[in-house]
């Protein structure tokens, strides 16, 4: 009786030490697993940290060399990178593309960070500029195509960009029962990613409150380097490689025949004056189908009168002056580059002010249209509901546009304290047979917005 109650309590402990032993185990076995997954964490995190590295030391690189094209398509910026960030950086750099777009990839281990290098479409637009851009009227714009996303059956889907500015940009269809909207033409089978293609309803007004496709706000654009691959102090060199340039200071005396004679500003001319330098550099230069006419303007611009067929499209450079139109043109084929670089504002452009003193000793001052050639366009809009006669409202006013225009070709705008205005059917299309030209090769830059990891 007693060795069968041993018996029993044997097997009693035993199953306590049995269950005691695999507890124990268990815990054994929890304990490394949670030992594991910690070094593992630890060293995704550690990969991580540095393939984010290795890209950021790769775009710092990218920013201080600012490399071309060539230099991305023969390898040797691959090389670059790897030399300066591979080893101090623990990660792998490699330079893929042998054309726009590249990518950066940065690895360490498992863990991946990329980044995308594009020409054109990352910065293109329509209409860019440094400083704000106001515009008033129901217009169609056809935005500049970024990065291709896919296909929606027959049609090719882009990031649209028809808009960036480093200012405030405003669209106000105000009275007009036409709505502003930027689209690709569905013609060419293509069209705009959902979120990137703006629509601003008619009698409505919207300040940097848009799609994707409408950029505000941009800091530290460098649209004259942009352009020519030249900083701004440079621009003498960059004029030296137009086709032609001239001076917009002074008169005309145009001969009507039967000896009459009339005199005119050469502002007013500007337009007529780059059609017929156009005309003759086709003409008298051989300048073969397709290939663009470059003409640089030094002052004040009208464009009135100004002609560009799509055999040969114009790029107009115009320095230190404003550009005004008013009126109706169709099809002008051709893009418009306009830059600061001596004259601060350009107030005496639109008004006259003089300053004197009543009987008093009381300064006083007195605003006025001016008498010289843009007296038209302060005539038009010097009524109290539009700029009136505020200077402020002219000082920083460098492009003035009213009427209907239609043409084919981007807008460039860097004066950095500007506002441009545009009332009417404005409606630029960005056509990269123009603003993608040979002539003006775009720098290549990274796409912030492509950064990521994997």
């Amino acid at each position: 009786m007693n060795s069968q109650k041993g018996m029993a309590t044997l097997v009693v402990v035993s199953g306590i030490l049995l269950v005691v032993a695999l507890f124990a185990i268990s815990v054994a076995n929890s304990g490394l697993a949670d030992v594991k997954k910690t070094q593992n964490f630890i060293l995704d995190v550690k990969q991580r940290a540095n393939a984010k590295a290795g890209l950021d030391c790769a775009i710092a690189v990218f920013e201080q060399n600012e490399p071309t094209a060539t230099s991305l398509n023969d390898g040797s910026f691959d090389t670059t990178i790897s030399d300066a960030c591979g080893g101090k950086t623990n990660s792998k750099l490699v330079l893929s593309g042998s054309e726009s777009p590249w990518s950066i990839t940065s690895s360490s281990g498992y863990a991946i960070y990329t980044a995308i290098i594009s020409v054109g479409g990352s910065g293109a637009s329509a209409f860019k500029t440094s400083g704000n851009l106001t515009i008033e009227g129901g217009n169609s714009w056809i935005p500049a195509k970024g990065k291709f996303v896919g296909n929606d059956g027959t049609r090719d889907i882009y990031e649209c960009l028809a808009i960036m500015a480093g200012g405030d940009v405003i669209i106000d269809t105000g009275n007009s029962t036409a709505k502003f909207e930027s689209k690709l033409l569905s013609t060419n089978l293509e069209q705009c990613k959902e979120g990137f293609s703006t629509t601003v309803a008619s009698h409505t007004r919207k300040v940097n409150d848009f799609e994707a496709d409408v950029l505000y706000q941009q800091p530290n654009m460098n649209l004259f380097k942009d352009k020519f691959q030249e900083p701004k102090s440079n621009w003498e060199k960059v004029r030296g490689d137009f086709d032609a340039s001239f001076n917009t200071s002074g008169y005309t005396t145009i001969n009507n025949g039967d000896s009459a004679e009339t005199v005119k500003s050469n502002v007013e001319l500007c337009g007529k004056t780059i059609t017929n330098k156009r005309k003759s550099i086709v003409e008298e230069e051989g300048h073969q189908p397709g290939e663009l006419v470059t003409i640089w303007v030094d002052g004040d611009c009208n464009l009135a009168g100004v002609v560009s067929d799509n055999k040969n499209p114009v790029s107009i450079v115009v320095k230190d002056g404003v550009i005004a139109f008013s009126g109706s043109l169709a099809n002008f084929n051709g893009s418009v580059f306009q830059f600061n670089y001596e004259r601060e504002n350009f107030l005496d452009s639109w008004l006259e002010v003089t300053e004197t003193t009543d009987e008093q000793g009381a300064a006083v001052t007195a605003v006025a249209c001016t008498s010289g050639p843009m007296a038209l366009f302060c005539d038009l809009f010097n009524e109290p509901s539009s700029l009136g006669m505020d200077t402020e409202n002219w000082k920083y006013l460098p492009f003035l546009f009213h009427g209907s225009f239609d043409t084919k070709g981007s807008y460039v705008v860097d004066m950095e304290k500007g506002t441009s205005k545009v009332f009417g059917a404005f409606t630029p299309g960005y056509d990269e047979n123009i603003d993608e030209n040979v002539l003006f090769p775009s720098r290549p830059r990274i796409l912030k917005a492509s950064i990521h990891d994997f």
